[in-house]
């Protein structure tokens, strides 16, 4: 009889081993559906003497954060309404947060109490009962398996809030940032990415923001969390100097912004591997529209470069330093003072420790920059100054003009057709 029942209990421990993984994927399907109006999830936070008017929506989305945080993931749901988030949102891993269209999720600037500090960002990819601890990730260690939807118009508004950030992704794996219109930026960024390792940033809209004091900010900035270069300022993270791998920026517009995507301060021996900045559409940058730093097997192919700093001064549509096996083709520039330009690199004030940077560029790498064409601009080659702080006898690799082009092929057919005179 003893040996049944020991059979029995055996059976029943097994039966809950293989059946509880299924539960707990289950668990991680769970969705909820918010509107503006929405309480927090049972009603957390609602006696906190922090909570009001300006602060419930943040109450309210965070309540549901934690939740999913518990039940390892899920979806939100927003509805068509206006969301003001005071103070930062912190997002578990396998969470998808979808914006139906119509939502508008605006940067709030107004708590209502003085013990209460709005944030500087609206969303951090680090899970809520870690986010107040320090040194937590390093590498790819951070969430996983993140995605921010949008539904036909779906609006993030930063709302011009100075050195605010809407998007901070850190340690991150398996990022995924899709059909969003970003707008309203101030010497911050619309995207922080550090340290992330595959992440998609596809058919979005970043647009508009006040010139920041060096007209560097950019829209999407690829970074590294070096405490040295002080570009990154969250604690939750060990400050390891992981650099960002396998990023796609494809099929978005960016437009009336510093920069639209790059990098602005590197870490020695440290290179981001595999960014994939492919057609897109950029248009009316202050500075250089795309500013490679650090970056071994890009490539920047078939996107259209227009505007940057109304044709003055020096400015590129891309510059280039420190780049590793780069391939940019296939682009078309227009309407900007030089097309492309290569040149060593060295950080001056914090990360200046660090020694000059240099690009390498293959016969094929070369064979590639040719493919780029080039509308009304200054110069109609590419420069590559090998030597650091040297800009005079550059090497130069000329460009097809296009309407250099278009004029002869015009001429040819006249002259062809009898009609040239």
């Amino acid at each position: 009889m003893n040996k049944k029942y020991i059979l029995f209990f055996i059976i029943c421990i097994l039966g809950f081993y293989f059946i509880s993984p299924s539960l707990s994927f289950a668990a991680t399907n769970q969705t909820f559906t918010l509107s503006p109006n929405s309480e927090p999830y049972e009603n957390h936070y609602t006696h906190y003497h922090t909570y009001n008017a300006y602060t419930k929506q943040y109450y309210s989305l965070r309540s549901y954060l934690e939740h999913l945080e518990e039940t390892q993931g899920g979806t939100l749901i927003l509805t068509k309404g206006t969301y003001t988030i005071s103070n930062t949102l912190y997002v578990p891993s396998n969470v998808t947060i979808i914006l139906n269209d119509g939502v508008k999720i605006i940067k709030g600037n107004k708590t209502g109490i003085k013990t209460l500090i709005p944030s500087h960002s609206i969303f951090q990819l680090v899970r809520p009962s870690r986010a107040a601890k320090k040194n937590v990730y390093g590498k790819y260690t951070g969430e996983k398996n993140i995605a921010f939807i949008g539904k036909g118009n779906a609006t993030i508004d930063m709302k011009f809030k100075k050195d605010g950030i809407a998007i901070i992704a850190g340690h991150n794996e398996n990022i995924k940032i899709n059909n969003i219109h970003f707008q309203n930026m101030y010497s911050g960024h619309f995207i922080e990415m550090d340290a992330t390792n595959h992440a998609s940033i596809t058919n979005n809209v970043f647009r508009n923001s006040i010139a920041s004091a060096n007209k560097n900010k950019e829209a999407i900035n690829l970074d590294t969390p070096d405490r040295s270069t002080r570009g990154w300022s969250q604690q939750w993270s060990t400050f390891d100097k992981t650099a960002n791998r396998y990023i796609t920026i494809a099929n978005n517009t960016f437009s009336n912004l510093d920069r639209s995507i790059g990098t602005h301060k590197y870490s020695g021996g440290k290179f981001h591997d595999h960014i994939m900045i492919r057609n897109n559409k950029i248009d009316h940058m202050r500075n250089d529209a795309i500013r490679v730093m650090n970056w071994s097997n890009a490539t920047i192919e078939n996107n259209t470069i227009t505007n940057v700093a109304n044709r003055k001064g020096i400015f590129r549509a891309i510059l280039a330093s420190g780049a590793i096996n780069p391939t940019f083709q296939h682009n078309v520039i227009e309407n900007v003072s030089r097309p492309i330009q290569f040149m060593a690199w060295k950080n001056s004030g914090p990360g200046s420790q660090y020694a000059i940077t240099y690009n390498r560029l293959t016969k094929n790498n070369i064979k590639a920059l040719m493919t780029n064409k080039t509308i009304h601009t200054n110069e109609n080659f590419i420069r590559i100054n090998h030597k650091y702080n040297v800009f005079d006898h550059p090497q130069k690799i000329y460009l097809k003009n296009h309407m250099l082009q278009a004029g002869l092929h015009r001429i040819m057919y006249l002259f062809t057709t009898g009609d040239l005179f």
